[in-house]
């Protein structure tokens, strides 16, 4: 059967090794651009450039926890969309696919927004939570939407959502800080096997909206213009169409749930798709993609263990 193939974009997750793109920042004009114009933004709000923790192995010491999230953040975009633009791939892509922060990624690289955009919408979104004290974070459990939203409501009636359906046995929960405790002490005690994630938000929520609304405002307000590959999002379970704005995809990313589940099955029933190839350096989405998709479809996606994203080049250009 002939390959039609989704390249999907991972959401936020653990920090990159430092130094990951130590090769491909010397190696591809863009991805130096794209480090330059994230380190103007970020000095323009005062914090640290990103491109030192990112292409050099020992960078020193960590800047603090508040410059570490926002250098993860940005850094979600830039270590995909790096290893994209450096890409020769063997195989013509259908679609593509951004779950939660991959959206950002596919933004770019379908010029639905400029990398320059994209990273100052980031960046204002973390100032306007941080302007209105909203902290908050990430906690993945072992179960599914329905259990997640059901342990949720047993500690707190709006200040946890699930923010993430990735499998039947893994869903993100988002939320404010003492909320999350209490839940971790829950999963805990329950015997739900749950793991923090590196944010200090919470994204993919009603609790993000004021922040988000205040963010998006730094976009330039516009209809999309259709491009091929169709940029595909899991907070709507749909591509973007011609009637979308740039505003209203950034609203739904930044506060509505990111359904994985949903957005597989879409691609595959109604889209054709058979083949996923994962753009990253560790496989984040590629394991999700398995536990979600029909039997005998084919993902590729990168190893575990690579410290220079130069390094995966190979095994995804091939797939």
């Amino acid at each position: 059967m002939p390959l039609t193939t989704a390249l999907a974009f991972p959401p936020f997750s653990n920090p990159y090794p430092p130094g990951i793109l130590c090769t491909l920042a010397h190696a591809n004009a863009s991805v130096a651009a794209a480090l330059e114009a994230t380190d103007r933004k970020l000095a323009e709000i005062g914090q640290p450039p990103v491109t030192r923790r990112l292409t050099v192995r020992d960078s020193g010491p960590s800047p603090g926890p508040e410059a570490e999230y926002v250098h993860n953040l940005v850094a979600a975009t830039l270590v995909p969309y790096s290893v994209y633009a450096s890409l020769d791939l063997k195989v013509q892509p259908s679609i593509l696919l951004g779950h939660g922060a991959g959206f950002n990624v596919g933004s770019v690289i379908t010029d639905l927004m400029s990398m320059e955009e994209t990273i100052d919408v980031l960046i204002t979104g973390f100032l306007e939570a941080k302007r209105i004290s909203l902290r908050g974070g990430m906690l993945a459990l072992a179960v599914d939407q329905r259990t997640a939203r059901s342990m949720c409501r047993q500690i707190s009636e709006d200040g946890l959502h699930v923010g993430m359906i990735n499998t039947p046995h893994q869903t993100v929960v988002c939320g404010r800080f003492g909320d999350l405790d209490l839940l971790e002490t829950h999963a805990e005690r329950t015997g739900v096997p749950c793991r923090r994630l590196a944010a200090i938000l919470p994204i993919h929520t009603p609790l993000f909206k004021p922040a988000a609304l205040r963010a998006i405002l730094r976009q330039k307000e516009r209809t999309v213009r259709p491009v091929l590959p169709p940029l595909y999002f899991t907070t709507e379970c749909r591509p973007i169409v011609e009637t979308d704005t740039v505003r209203k995809a950034s609203l739904a990313i930044w506060t509505k749930p990111a359904n994985l589940i949903e957005s597989i099955e879409d691609l595959q029933e109604n889209f054709g798709i058979n083949h996923f190839i994962e753009i990253n350096t560790t496989p984040t989405l590629a394991p999700m993609i398995i536990q979600n998709a029909h039997p005998g479809t084919r993902v590729d996606g990168p190893p575990s263990g690579i410290t220079d994203a130069a390094d995966v080049l190979p095994f995804l250009s091939g797939a």
